[in-house]
This record gives structure tokens, sequence and C-alpha cells, in this order.
């Protein structure tokens, strides 16, 4: 069964070139809200259509999970055959919840891409007091640390344990979450292993750059 995370926006203090980008994501927020996406589909759009968001053959998305706005927008995917209770749909090929969240347009540099210094700035936010409170569950900054973070593929990776005991899914402490430029929007992506020791930090890495590409592909 999927549960919905509790939102959580302690966004407020940011800097202005990091505010404008990563107001509408982060956190351990996943807005609730029924959405128009039918039981049993891979792809859905946020962002009122300006996005298409797909994930790997076997994860299909959460219809009550989707929250949809003109500005961006979330969306949870889950085992295909778990969230239609058809045993003979597609399966996940690793135990863990996908996510999304969409954010405002990037702002990109001369060659087209979200820079490698941005993501170096985003990088050292969250691991600041304010940027952990906003990648925690709880929004306690003293229930995250940042386990390991690298710049992968144009995309901020960081690595991360939450031990918040409020709100959100049964999942695993360790998580893996990516920044990009996808399809001209900032996105947030997570690859949440169902367990603890499930998946490997490369497993995850694996999974979520599939993920990505998979968005890619599809815009």
């Amino acid at each position: 069964m999927l549960v919905s995370f509790t939102p959580v926006n302690r966004l407020s203090l940011f800097k202005p070139i990091i505010a404008a980008s990563l107001a509408l994501m982060l956190a351990g927020c996943v807005p609730t809200g029924m959405g128009s996406t039918q039981v049993g589909q891979a792809r859905t759009t946020l962002a009122e259509g300006a996005l298409t968001i797909a994930a790997p053959k076997g994860w299909c998305v959460d219809p009550k999970s989707r929250s949809d706005q003109r500005n961006g927008g979330f969306v949870l995917f889950g085992n295909c055959a778990a969230i239609s209770g058809n045993p003979n749909d597609a399966r996940a090929s690793e135990p863990a919840l996908l996510s999304a969240t969409v954010g405002p347009p990037t702002v990109k540099d001369e060659n087209g891409k979200l820079s490698h210094d941005r993501l170096k700035r985003m990088e050292t936010f969250f691991r600041s007091d304010i940027g952990r409170a906003a990648l925690s569950r709880s929004g306690e900054s003293a229930d995250v640390k940042i386990l390991h973070s690298e710049i992968s593929q144009d995309m901020l990776l960081l690595n991360i344990q939450d031990r918040s005991r409020s709100g959100g899914p049964p999942v695993a402490q360790v998580y893996l979450r990516a920044i990009a430029d996808l399809g001209g929007r900032i996105t947030a992506l997570s690859v949440m292993p169902l367990k603890d020791g499930e998946m490997s930090a490369g497993a995850q890495k694996t999974l979520i750059t599939r993920f990505a590409e998979a968005i890619r592909r599809a815009n």
C-alpha cells in the first residue's frame, strides 16, 4: 500500500538564486490530491502538461499521489502489479518507489544546460541546516545526513539518510535523490528502497539514471 508524505516546506529563507529553482520541489514532501491519471499508467504529465514524467518498465503512477499546478507538480510511482491489483501486470525490477517533483523552468548556461557551478551551489545549500531541513520528511535538519554527493551526467546526486519518524511511506532511511534539468524544468527525482539494505548505492544510481533517461525520451 502506498501512503502519502506529509507536506513540509521550510524553504522561505532560500537565497534568490536557489529559491527560484527549488521552492516547489524538495523536502520529504509529497502533496496529496487526486489527478486524472488512470491506474496502471507508466507516465503522466505535470506543470499543466509542460513535462511528461515516464518511469522505467514495471513502475506505474500512484493516482492518489499526483499533484499538478501550473508551476510544477509531484507524482509517485510504485510497482505496477501492486497499484493495479492485477498480478499479471508488469512488476518493478527493484524493490523501490520512485518520485518526481517538477519545479519552474530551468535557467541554463550558454551550452543549454543546467550549469555545473549552479549544481555545486545547490550541493552546498543542501549541506546547510536549511537545506537538510528541506530534504527532511520531518522538516528537522537533525534528522538528515548527506552520506555522499556528486555531479554525474548533468545531475546532482545526493545519497541521503533520513531518520524522520513522522509521516511518509514505509521506506528505507537511506535513499538517493537527483536534481536535474529535464525537459526544460528543474526536476527532483528520488529512488526510495522499501527497506534498508535491499538496494546498493550502485543499484540506486543505475535506477535513477534510467528514470531520468525515460523522462528525457518522453520529452
